[in-house]
């Protein structure tokens, strides 16, 4: 059978665990690999007469989302390049749902894959420290414009790469029993306290914030990993503290940016030239930044004429430059609208906005349901436990008031789908085990 040759089990198991690696890499490579993946998946399904697989409500929810992708590439079609994002958009769903079929057919959490994760993990805080500290990282990158970006280069996306990255190490750690009710790992949570703290230096503050978001919802809802947490944020503070002061930067220090910085930006300090056709909210503050507040006003002006199927997946950085829409200066125009929620207005229009409307609550329901499970349950049950940590990284992608990267990014739309996969293992294994 497909999946019985020995090589091939390994490629998928741990091609599936070290795909943050190939993601950080370069897209080529997880891509190779996405597109594989799909199609083994789908040659099992096939040899092993189980096409019923893809029969659920998860992928009828997928489709009506590619399907509303599509229609508002078709209506809005241009050329070949600037529609392919939209045409083959149904791969990243498909990749969830290949991971998930993997996962229920393979012993995947092992403390080998575990190994390899940590020292993974364990390199790119060494880099970013060095980098940090010198200048430069371990491959001869420079630090650009005052943070850092690790193996990453020029792209300064290392926080939030960790802050999605984070949840998925912290289901390993789970799933190989290295933290449950009874233990706590002082070298992992301090592991996990200088992976925080790489978020922090990295300066990007949309990416802190959903870091501690993602705790906090964890927090709230796993009793179990409550003192594991405190032991996390114990070794944080100190750390966030001491490691800025000894290099006495100011301009390197993330608390410039994440605080000052942001308020400056907020409330239009410094930056009352853009007033006149960037009128504040309430007369008083920016949407996060004028920047972003004139991505959103330009936004509103083209949701206005596109309502139901948006402008496509490119639409936006085609018709921001139109001069029906733009702001003075040519403000407000860029690739993607800085918003998840936004985008999806602007290109999907309302029926793919309300798709994700309904994912986000359904995340916060299902968030609750487990948490009355996990609290009504006398012993650990890591599979649910686990299922919780996957819906909070869920969650922390979907929600609304943040600005965030371009949705359609390849890299980013794997980024967001890789717990996906885990989260519908975990709630069919779970399903399983208790019925």
């Amino acid at each position: 059978m497909v999946l019985n040759n020995k090589f091939l089990e390994f490629y998928l198991v741990y091609g599936i665990a070290a795909f943050p690696l190939m993601l950080l890499i370069g897209p080529g490579i997880s891509e190779v690999f996405l597109i594989s993946l799909i199609l083994i998946t789908f040659l099992k399904t096939y040899i092993n007469k189980e096409m019923n697989f893809y029969l659920n409500k998860f992928s009828l929810f997928f489709l009506l989302f590619y399907l509303s992708i599509l229609i508002s590439t078709l209506f809005n079609f241009q050329n070949f390049y600037s529609s392919k994002a939209g045409f083959f958009y149904f791969r990243i769903p498909l990749f969830a749902l290949s991971i998930w079929f993997i996962l229920d057919r393979f012993d995947f959490f092992n403390k080998r894959i575990l190994t390899i994760l940590t020292l993974f993990l364990f390199i790119i805080i060494l880099d970013s420290l060095f980098q940090y500290y010198t200048g430069i990282n371990f491959v001869g990158s420079e630090i650009s414009r005052n943070r850092i970006s690790s193996f990453f280069f020029d792209e300064l996306i290392l926080g939030g790469f960790l802050t999605r990255i984070i949840p998925i190490f912290l289901l390993y750690l789970v799933m190989s029993d290295i933290i449950n009710e009874k233990k706590i790992s002082l070298p992992y949570a301090g592991l996990i306290s200088f992976l925080c703290l790489i978020v922090y230096l990295s300066g990007e503050r949309s990416s802190f914030f959903l870091l501690i978001l993602f705790f906090s919802i964890v927090f709230f809802s796993i009793k179990y990993l409550r003192n594991f947490l405190i032991l996390v944020l114990i070794f944080f503070i100190p750390i966030s503290i001491i490691t800025p002061y000894l290099k006495g930067d100011p301009e390197t220090n993330p608390a410039t940016r994440m605080f000052k910085k942001s308020y400056q930006q907020i409330t239009g300090k410094g930056e009352e030239q853009y007033e006149k056709h960037k009128p504040k909210l309430f007369n008083k503050i920016y949407i996060f930044s004028h920047d972003h507040h004139g991505h959103y006003l330009l936004s509103s002006k083209i949701i206005k004429d596109h309502p139901i199927i948006g402008t496509g997946v490119r639409g936006f950085r085609h018709l921001c430059r139109k001069k029906v829409y733009i702001l003075e200066n040519n403000d407000g125009c860029s690739t993607h609208p800085h918003n998840t929620y936004i985008q999806i207005l602007t290109s999907n229009g309302l029926i793919g906005f309300s798709l994700v409307i309904f994912s986000f609550f359904y995340i916060i329901r299902k968030i609750f349901i487990g948490r009355s499970e996990i609290n009504s349950q006398r012993e650990f049950n890591k599979y649910e436990v686990s299922k919780i940590l996957m819906l909070s990284a869920i969650f922390i992608n979907l929600w609304p008031l943040i600005p965030t990267g371009n949705f359609f990014n390849n890299w980013l739309s794997m980024l967001y789908f890789y717990p996906i996969g885990f989260y519908l293992y975990f709630e069919n294994k779970y399903e399983i085990k208790t019925s």
